[in-house]
């Protein structure tokens, strides 16, 4: 039996997808439904991908916010996402985000046909 993970009730989560993450990426783009500090992104393949594909995430068209480490390895079918959590969560190191911001997911890398992906960011 897995373990349950302790997560408070004031996560608020970024959900979004897109129709290709591979051969020729689309990008997805959200906007963040409360202010707070970033406590982890995501990002899933829906159907088989050769490369690794590497995910930017950004805050109203800054720089990657993970700094390249956000990646959907090479795989077979539909798959579990890749989650990266992020240190400082609530403090001064911290990423924030403000109620509004455009937060942009921008896949690349990885090669396939017409590849849906989803990505989530979890504001806390």
């Amino acid at each position: 039996m897995p373990l349950t993970v302790n997560r408070p009730f004031k996560d608020v989560a970024v959900c979004e997808s897109t129709t290709s993450i591979a051969t020729t990426p689309v990008i997805a783009t959200g906007i963040a439904p409360s202010a707070g500090y970033v406590e982890r992104v995501m990002a899933a393949a829906g159907g088989t991908t050769t490369g690794t594909i590497a995910v930017a995430v950004s805050i109203n068209g800054g720089s990657d916010i993970t700094g390249g480490a956000l990646t959907i390895a090479a795989g077979s079918n539909a798959r579990a996402a890749s989650i990266l959590e992020f240190p400082g969560v609530g403090t001064a190191s911290g990423i924030s985000v403000n109620e509004g911001d455009f937060i942009t997911f921008t896949p690349s890398g990885g090669t396939g046909a017409s590849i849906p992906g989803a990505f989530v960011m979890v504001i806390r």
